[in-house]
């Protein structure tokens, strides 16, 4: 029989590789089979491919497979491997010896092949669940690194209120947002990201550009990369004497730069849109690196699209960005949010739509939290239980 592409790989450990012999039956249970003696050999093969289990045939004195399994349960790769030891009935001291150091079971040397069918499916089950188990710590982890990128509390300042949500389509997220005063002064940068792609690769990348976005916006700490002596360097540029608009050009050009140039054999970018607000008199400066329109909610409900001013960031070493801006009177917003959002899609297919956005967002126009409350549970109750299609991320500033 031989094995399908998608079997399981079993690395048989014994003294010679015949039809007859151990390797034979495990290859008859469907299972991919490679052989080695123990020793160096087997623990080089397991460090050279993918073997999801180990069939180790040990003999009377069990020297060789004792040493081979002590050797490794110490290697931190190769530690998680499953064992299952094959040993005469007789030899009870080598069998409980190779079990102290870690054998995952044992199997008497004259088995009946259902024996060894349960064995190996046993065993692999186990290693299954251990790495599920792994799998779900290290996710839980990632999610509570990811959540610390997020601002734990929103800037307080007169005359604006601050609401924001992110729904995760899965454990982590590539969407993002922040908002943070810009010191000395009391301008309020806003930010509201998307990277390309989901799961952990995107999750990294949401990482780097928050934080490029962060450290670039310092006053002090800003800069830009370029080609010295054939090498890419940092050099920092002080923004201290800079509009709004141009702290929102050199942030979106340093960042962008900064992963075209380092990370572009990744392909992976991010659309952004950048808000710089002064709450005192309403008036801000945006820019839109190819992101979802953001819109200015007015008293009356009426709407206005602030479109794309650039590309995405990532995608172009020096591409050029540009800004525009607006004024938010007494009780009007400015929302900011993720594709993810319109594109939401309800259990029969349905997407969520700009044009049900607008009228969710006029039906809650009474406070940032109203507007970002109403639109999340409108959203919810579209949905349903459908599938999540992608993360969901809603930041508004409203002016008082």
């Amino acid at each position: 029989m031989s094995a399908p592409q998608n079997a399981a790989r079993v690395l048989v450990i014994e003294a010679a590789d015949t039809p007859d012999g151990l390797s034979g039956y495990v290859r008859r249970e469907g299972y991919g089979v490679d052989t080695a003696a123990p020793g160096g050999a087997a623990l080089a093969k397991l460090r050279g491919e993918r073997f999801d289990l180990v069939v180790l045939e040990v003999g009377p004195r069990g020297l060789d497979g004792t040493r081979f399994l002590e050797a490794l349960r110490n290697d931190a790769e190769l530690a998680p491997v499953p064992v299952i030891v094959v040993s005469a009935v007789e030899d009870v001291d080598v069998v409980a010896r190779c079990l102290e150091l870690g054998a995952d079971d044992y199997l008497p040397r004259a088995f009946h092949p259902a024996m060894l069918r349960a064995r190996l499916s046993a065993a692999l089950d186990r290693r299954r669940a251990r790495a599920a188990e792994s799998l779900r710590r290290e996710m839980d982890v990632a999610r509570n690194i990811q959540r610390d990128f997020l601002p734990e509390t929103l800037p307080a300042a007169r005359g604006v209120q601050l609401d924001a949500a992110l729904r995760p389509a899965r454990q982590v997220s590539g969407d993002f947002y922040d908002a943070f005063l810009l010191a000395p002064g009391s301008t309020i940068v806003l930010v509201v990201g998307d990277v390309c792609d989901k799961g952990f690769g995107a999750a990294l990348f949401m990482a780097l550009f928050r934080s490029l976005i962060r450290a670039s916006a310092d006053p002090v700490g800003g800069g830009a990369i370029q080609m010295i002596g054939g090498r890419r360097t940092l050099v920092r540029q002080s923004l201290e004497s800079a509009t709004p608009a141009d702290l929102l050009t050199r942030v979106a050009g340093f960042t962008n730069d900064y992963i075209a140039r380092l990370h572009g054999r990744t392909n992976m970018f991010a659309t952004v849109f950048l808000a710089a607000l002064t709450p005192q008199t309403g008036q801000f400066d945006y820019l839109n690196a190819g992101h979802e329109p953001a819109i200015v909610m007015g008293r009356d409900g009426a709407t206005l699209e602030l479109m794309p001013t650039g590309p995405a960031l990532g995608l172009f070493p020096e591409a050029t960005f540009q800004t525009g801006e607006g004024t938010l009177g007494p009780g009007e917003s400015l929302v900011a949010f993720t594709d993810g959002l319109v594109e939401a899609r309800s259990p029969v297919g349905e997407a969520f739509g700009s044009e049900r956005l607008h009228s969710t967002l006029r039906a809650h126009n009474s406070s940032a939290a109203d507007l970002v409350r109403g639109v999340i549970d409108t959203l919810q109750e579209f949905t349903g239980q459908a599938e999540p299609h992608d993360d969901v991320t809603l930041l508004v500033a409203r002016s008082m």
